[in-house]
Parts: C-alpha cells; structure tokens; sequence
C-alpha cells in the first residue's frame, strides 16, 4: 500500500509539471522580449504594423511608434508582437 502511494504523488507531480511549465516557459520568453524593446527598436504590432518605437513605459502598458515621418501613433504596448531586425534593403529593378 505504500508503494502505490508514492505512485500516485510522483504521477501526480509530473502532471504538475507538464500543466505549467510550458506556461512558465512563455511568460519567461515574453518578459524577455519585453526586455529587450527601447526607444528607436523597430517593431512590428499584432495589428500588422511596422514602425519604430519612440517611446515605451511597460508599466503603464503605453507605447508609441513612428509608422511614416511626422506620423506617430500611440498603442498598447502589449500589442507589440516583436522587434524586427534591421536587413538592408535589396535594390528595385
């Protein structure tokens, strides 16, 4: 009898785990990319937007980014989905 109950604590354990550590793992993976936004990062909106950030407070979850020169448009900032990588531009033909 005492073995079956270490069992079911070990069983029930690792179902634990397997419930929230793949939860863990992405708000670890958000904070650090919330981490890593600072004024003048281009970025891209879950909206589909692409624009570079010219200001940013998580904490009150506000941002605001510059999408074409002298327009700027505020946003959550929870809305940013991901900085973009400057590549240089290919050439038109």
């Amino acid at each position: 009898m005492d073995q079956s109950w270490w069992t079911w604590l070990v069983l029930g354990g690792l179902m634990l785990v397997m419930l929230f550590l793949p939860q863990w793992q992405a708000r670890r993976r958000e904070q650090k990319k919330r981490a890593e936004l600072q004024e003048g990062v281009r970025v891209v909106t879950i909206g589909g937007f692409i624009g570079t950030l010219t200001y940013y407070n998580p904490d009150e979850n506000r941002a605001r980014i510059q999408l074409a020169e002298g327009f700027e448009a505020e946003i959550l900032a929870g809305a940013i989905a991901r900085r973009i990588e400057d590549a240089p531009e290919a050439p038109r033909s």
